[in-house]
Parts: structure tokens; sequence; C-alpha cells
């Protein structure tokens, strides 16, 4: 690129700084020089013991272009900041890992997009073995608009916990897997009929489920005025709670009831 222009940087340590300087922690190490440098360990680079000391670290995500890059992108960050995304969060590689940790992720402009399959704050898609697990953070879909997650094209997510906050459906699986392990699940925007208002928080396609394509699989989490081992998301007595689990209601004094997942 000759309108290319190239600036030498040299970073010191003091020299006063210690072993307190070394990685620790879960989220890499990061300097504010007006532009963002984040570091891993190189392949070739090592420890005392191996070249594994920081295989987990993170990238922090402060930002709604930030995290496009990060979900388009394989690998594992940290959301810092609150962000309100305009778009679909599309998740289409392996290995993808959202740590929302403790923010909150939502929208306030319409994203629903159904000609192009954008449903949700956040999608898993492609053929090529998409994983995505997402921890922690509140994920609210604006009123009316959108679901939280949805898994497409045989990709598999995980959640392990945080705080889903969808419209009719909060995760909805149109082929694919969804293994539900921990979390807070509600719909906001109800089922049309009122006899089912509450009964699809949780969804499969179901030509997809019949055929085995799309799969929820509930081993944790509450849903509010849900409950996921006898709804009627495919039908009658749907139950997409896995075997050795059960399911622990508590009603609440707004007239809610909770339904926990817990071991059997």
């Amino acid at each position: 690129d000759t309108n290319a222009q190239y600036v030498a940087l040299v970073v010191y340590m003091p020299e006063t700084v210690g072993n307190e300087a070394n990685y620790v922690g879960d989220t890499a190490p990061s300097i504010d020089l007006g532009v963002k440098l984040v570091a891993t360990q190189y392949t070739k680079e090592s420890d005392s013991f191996d070249d594994q000391y920081d295989k987990d670290a993170t990238y922090p995500v402060t930002s709604a272009a930030e995290l496009k890059n990060a979900v388009a992108n394989s690998g594992k960050f940290n959301v810092t900041e609150d962000i309100d995304v305009n778009e679909t969060l599309n998740v289409e590689n392996v290995g993808v890992v959202l740590n929302a940790a403790g923010k909150k992720i939502s929208n306030s402009s319409d994203i629903w997009d159904e000609v192009n399959g954008n449903w949700s704050l956040v999608s898993a898609k492609g053929a090529n073995g998409t994983s995505l697990v997402i921890k922690d953070g509140n994920f609210e879909a604006k009123a009316n608009d959108c679901y939280t997650v949805d898994v497409q094209d045989g990709a598999c997510v995980t959640i392990e916990n945080g705080t889903f906050v969808g419209n009719v459906h909060a995760v909805y699986v149109l082929k694919g897997t969804a293994h539900i392990k921990g979390g807070f699940y509600s719909i906001q925007q109800k089922y049309p009929d009122a006899s089912k208002a509450d009964e699809f928080v949780l969804n499969c396609y179901d030509a997809n489920r019949a055929a085995g394509t799309a799969k929820i699989i509930v081993t944790g989490g509450t849903f509010v005025n849900f409950n996921p081992a006898d709804c009627q998301a495919e039908g009658a007595h749907t139950n997409f709670v896995a075997d050795g689990y059960k399911v622990v209601s508590e009603p609440q004094t707004n007239g809610d009831v909770w339904y926990t997942v817990v071991k059997g």
C-alpha cells in the first residue's frame, strides 16, 4: 500500500516491576495507546513449565463493532461494557466462547430480518461444525422484535448461564443442537394464543425436531411460566429435559411460576 504509514513503537517495562506483572487471570493484558493492543503467548514461547500458560486468555470487547468482529472469528473473549447491537451477531466458526461477563447485550432498534435468517441477538450458523458457548451476561431483545439466541445449519450452542429475555422464543433451534445448562429465561412478547402464551420459550422447528436434526437438551436453568419438561412447543407434553433431571416449580408473588431444572 503506497499510502500506508508506519510507526515504530517501543514500550518499556519499568525497572521497578517485579513478578506481579506476570499474567494472571482470564483476560489477556491490554494497553490503551489510542489503538487497542492485546497479546497472548506465541506458540514457540514458554515459561518454566510449558507453552500453555495463557491458553485460556480472552480478549476484551467494548463496542458493537468489536463484538461483531469477535463472534465472526474463532476464539474466546470477554464483554467489558454494555453493548447495543444494530444487527444479528452471526457466529460461523468453531470454538467461539462469548463471555458476556455480567454485561448487557441488547438492541434498541429492530434487527429482525427474516429474509436473511437474522432472527436473534446471537445466531449460530454454518455447516462447518460451528460451536458457540455463551457464558453469563444479560441478553435482552427489543420488545416485539427478535429472539435472543437461535441455532441454524446444524450448529451447536451451549448456554452455561446468563439472563435471556426474548419475544415468543428465547432460544430457537431451526437445525442443530442447543444445550441449556443454566440461565434464566423469559419472554416479553407472548404467543398470540393466550392458552399458549408462554409455551414456546424454548422451541424447535417442528419438522426438523421430528427428523432428529433439531434438538434442545436442558440440564439446568430457570424458566418463567414455562415448564421445559411439559410444554406445548412441539405438541402437548413436549419434554426438553434430559434423563436424570427434573423440574421444581416455585410460585411467585406476582402470579408467575418459575420452573427450575435440577438433578433428579
